[in-house]
């Protein structure tokens, strides 16, 4: 039986995670079908690219909580706000239950990596042996991401970022596009990486670096 999709969000994001789900389940039989946006816009009408908004954000629980082949995805991370939307997210309070992880067919995921709950996988991803993840995350198109490396809650790794081995990421990053994170750096929650920066030591927390190497940007 295919699992109903509803997609928290409705802009950037939220519709590449929606052609992806179409693509997987036309091109592949993916056992995904999506039904629907869930946003609060009104200048966004009544559909997106022809799939309809199916209800405002605050009123998901009441429509689609009770109908158990309906799953949910969370599509409103931003870079610049992620605590924010993380907070957004959390009290929502929505069931466990109601989140699968969304895993394009053209990606390889390694037999002894273990995935959460709610996480996105875009097309042609690699996931190497051991690696960890954690819930809620989304790995874009062409992520390559480590043997042995563990990614908490929250994150975010744009289009081609390079996750080397034994690597910890905590929870609400941002990893820009075609970025690379070197063996056995620790990442601290809430940072930036800049696109195509090369990180080389260790990140704190609530830091943005940008370049190669990567340095904090001061702000």
């Amino acid at each position: 039986m295919n699992e109903k999709i509803i997609i928290i969000g409705g802009k950037g994001a939220a519709v590449v995670l929606a052609d992806q789900i179409l693509h997987a389940a036309r091109f592949y039989n993916a056992p995904y079908e999506f039904i629907g946006f869930c946003i609060d816009d009104p200048n966004l009408g009544n559909n997106i690219n022809g799939v309809p908004i199916l209800c405002k954000i605050n009123e998901l629980n009441d429509k689609y909580n009770n109908l158990t082949d309906v799953k949910y995805f969370f599509a409103l991370y931003k870079p610049s706000c992620m605590q924010e939307r993380v907070k957004m997210f959390q009290n929502l309070n929505l069931p466990p239950q109601k989140f699968i992880n969304f895993i394009h067919p053209s990606s390889y995921i390694a037999p002894s990596a273990e995935l959460g709950i709610g996480n996105v996988v875009c097309s042609n991803v690699t996931i190497n042996c051991n690696a960890r993840i954690g819930n809620f995350n989304t790995l874009n198109g062409n992520v390559l991401f480590g043997h042995d490396t563990t990614l908490g809650n929250y994150n975010i790794l744009a289009g081609s970022a390079t996750i080397s081995s034994e690597i910890t990421i905590g929870d609400g990053n941002f990893i820009g596009l075609n970025s690379t994170i070197r063996d056995r750096v620790q990442i601290g929650d809430f940072n930036i990486v800049g696109m195509a920066s090369a990180v080389l030591h260790d990140i704190e927390s609530f830091r943005t670096v940008v370049g190669s190497p990567a340095r904090e940007l001061k702000t």
